[in-house]
């Protein structure tokens, strides 16, 4: 806990000297959709109405930039409603930060020297610029939008090479680039490391993953042996040799199927595979940009935002939002990611009302609705809202990584269990009906609150 009061000491300061003002927002808010469920606070003034504690300030961050404050910062608490572990609690803290009349750059450069000052002073030595990477080649290159970078461990495709296979399953997945992947990941000296029933045994862990299987060569003195190099010539045989840089000793494992789930199983897998070679430096930060992030994901069947709708999407030279398929259309977005945790993100913002209104029609978000949610927002950026952007950290996790602690639990002062709950105080507890009644709240019948 010294090293967390130093944390925040040492993010005022720093912010401070950049010239930001602490502004605190707001816990009693409105419930908007921002991904996770809301925590709820019944009125009792305005009985059957609610307010929401805030997921984060995100929108009234953004009306500070429109009221003219041009940098802003906040050591702010945020709640959450969502399923919990080792890295969430239902309430958290973050370094929230934002700015006005800015590009992605100035943004980039505020939080390398933010956090290179709160790590410096804490008594770690980092660098002072960090390197970047691609949404993209983090998914296919890691399997993850939060790669670890301590350790190499690199997917190469090989999608061309098994469509020309003699296996049907192989060469018809490969036929659909748009919509899988086939994958492989070299382990040097994975066959000495690794014995034959090992190998197959890896299968059983992808498949937790929803994996149909996983294929492997081993690179011996005489060649390329494993199960699947009869279905391929000569020439393929070699082609995957330096596609995959194989050496006598190596092993490659492949993974084919939808990109997702092949993303998914192989980065997971990755990650087992280091652990299980002891390969992971320690007492070490390796901090990563992740970049030009999707504007939207497909979850449930539902599009969605996968930062927040208020995150300004990728425009032509007319300011145009111009996209051929949903999913391609990129946003400008980032995350910071240090040892595979994702310590923060953030974006530059919409600020300007037709491309707001126009990204809610994208998410089938009607006008009456939007009007309703954010029709405050939406009247603000009439008015001139300069262009702005920022970015929050993850309070409590970078004290975990600073720590070493296995959970963010251990580095808050009173923490909630899995379950939500307070063992200390014993929250959440029953009220009683004159409580209740004050509130206009039925308990309709008895239940187990943490059942969904």
């Amino acid at each position: 806990f010294k090293l967390r009061s130093k944390a925040t000491i040492a993010t005022r300061n720093a912010l401070d000297e950049l010239g930001f003002l602490e502004v605190e927002t707001p816990i009693m808010t409105k419930s908007t959709p921002e991904g996770a469920r809301d925590y709820l606070i019944p009125s009792r003034v305005h009985g059957g109405e609610f307010y929401a504690m805030p997921q984060s300030p995100q929108l009234f961050k953004q009306l500070l930039m429109v009221g003219g404050f041009d940098r802003y910062f906040q050591i702010a608490k945020c709640f959450r409603d969502e399923d919990l572990r080792a890295d969430r609690q239902p309430e958290f803290t973050q370094i929230d930060v934002e700015l006005s009349f800015c590009d992605q750059e100035d943004v980039i450069e505020i939080g390398e020297k933010l956090i290179h000052s709160i790590f410096t002073k804490c008594g770690f030595d980092i660098p002072k610029k960090f390197n970047r990477m691609t949404y993209s080649d983090a998914m296919e290159f890691y399997g993850s939008d939060k790669p670890d970078m301590r350790y190499d461990l690199k997917m190469v495709d090989v999608m061309d090479i098994f469509e020309r296979c003699d296996n049907e399953i192989f060469s018809n997945i490969a036929k659909d680039s748009k919509k899988n992947r086939i994958k492989a990941l070299k382990v040097p000296k994975g066959d000495e490391i690794f014995s034959k029933r090992q190998m197959k045994g890896f299968e059983e862990y992808v498949r937790k993953f929803g994996a149909a299987g996983l294929g492997y060569f081993q690179m011996k003195e005489d060649g390329l042996k494993g199960p699947l190099t009869k279905f391929f010539t000569e020439d393929d045989i070699q082609a995957i040799i330096e596609r995959c840089e194989l050496e006598v000793g190596d092993a490659v494992f492949f993974g084919a199927g939808n990109k997702k789930l092949v993303w998914d199983y192989m980065g997971r897998f990755r990650i087992y595979l280091a652990e299980l070679m002891n390969i992971i430096p320690k007492d070490t930060f390796e901090f990563l940009w992740v970049m030009d992030f999707p504007m939207f994901e497909i979850e449930e069947g539902k599009m969605k935002a996968m930062h927040h709708p208020f995150t300004m999407p990728v425009t032509d030279e007319n300011g145009k939002i111009v996209f051929d398929d949903l999913e391609d259309l990129q946003s400008i977005a980032y995350d910071i990611v240090v040892n595979g945790t994702e310590l923060g993100g953030g974006s530059i913002r919409i600020h300007k009302e037709e491309i707001q209104k126009e990204v809610f029609k994208l998410m089938a978000i009607p006008d009456d609705e939007a009007e309703e949610k954010f029709g405050f927002l939406l009247d603000a950026f009439k008015y001139g809202a300069p262009p702005h952007g920022g970015f929050a950290l993850g309070l409590d996790r970078m004290i975990m990584l600073m720590t070493g602690a296995s959970s963010i639990r251990e580095v808050i002062a009173f923490p909630k269990t899995q379950k939500a709950q307070c063992i200390l105080t014993q929250a959440p507890s029953p009220v009683d009906n004159e409580q209740l009644n004050d509130l206009s709240i039925r308990i309709r019948k008895q239940v187990d609150a943490y059942v969904r």
